[in-house]
């Protein structure tokens, strides 16, 4: 091997090393920017409570993490400096939101073949039918969303979703953020409790039963 080549293999290795240095810096800066003090808060993102228009106010990407997933990925320490908040929803309104959302968005073939609210419920809460139960975290109670294995509720504050634009205003505030919650979508689909009869109402009451123990809800 001629010494020309020597050299520039050897400069090649200075020039790599260099760069694994640079990479595993970056690294670190980005994780220290994002689990840190750059922002205040951490907002924990229950589905079909409002989150997108939140997400959308605060320009942080879309996230279904759970306060207790959220804590192991970041840890206690960096958790307790936050100031931590959610948005809850009636659970019976809740499902009828969901059950329009998944039909929108042809989840488990709902536009295609649809089936009507009243089956949706049987199947899902009371059934669990594997199909139509596909992804058992969106389906959970609230509560377990927000509270460690003792029932001890983890974040700062709840909004709740009947008055989310008032709450949530209250919480910019907090933050010290000059913001306004984007326009939530309106549907034109009538009061939740038209979706119901008697048997569908227990359904949700029996599968929400610490939501609306701990929240307080009433059909």
């Amino acid at each position: 091997m001629n010494i020309n080549l020597k050299k520039r293999l050897k400069f090649l290795g200075v020039i790599k090393r260099h760069l694994i240095v640079i990479h595993w810096k970056t690294v670190r800066a980005i994780r220290f920017y994002k689990y840190h003090n750059f922002d205040s808060f951490i907002y924990i993102h229950i589905n079909k409570t409002g989150g997108s228009s939140i997400e959308k106010a605060l320009s942080i990407p879309t996230e279904h993490k759970t306060a207790l997933e959220k804590i192991e990925e970041i840890g206690q320490k960096a958790w307790n400096k936050k100031y931590t908040f959610t948005v809850i929803r009636n659970p019976w309104d809740k499902v009828v939101s969901q059950y329009h959302y998944r039909v929108n968005t042809n989840q488990t073939n709902l536009r295609e073949n649809p089936i009507e609210f009243k089956e949706w419920v049987k199947r899902t809460y009371g059934y669990q039918d594997a199909y139509y139960y596909d992804t058992p975290k969106m389906f959970m109670p609230q509560v377990d969303w927000l509270t460690d294995h003792s029932g001890k509720i983890l974040v700062d504050e709840i909004i709740h979703f009947a008055n989310l634009e008032v709450e949530f205003n209250e919480v910019l505030e907090k933050l010290g953020r000059n913001k306004t919650l984007p326009h939530v979508k309106k549907s034109n689909r009538g009061n939740y409790r038209e979706y119901y009869d008697d048997e569908t109402i227990e359904m949700v009451r029996n599968w929400f039963e610490r939501d609306i123990e701990e929240f307080g809800y009433q059909y």
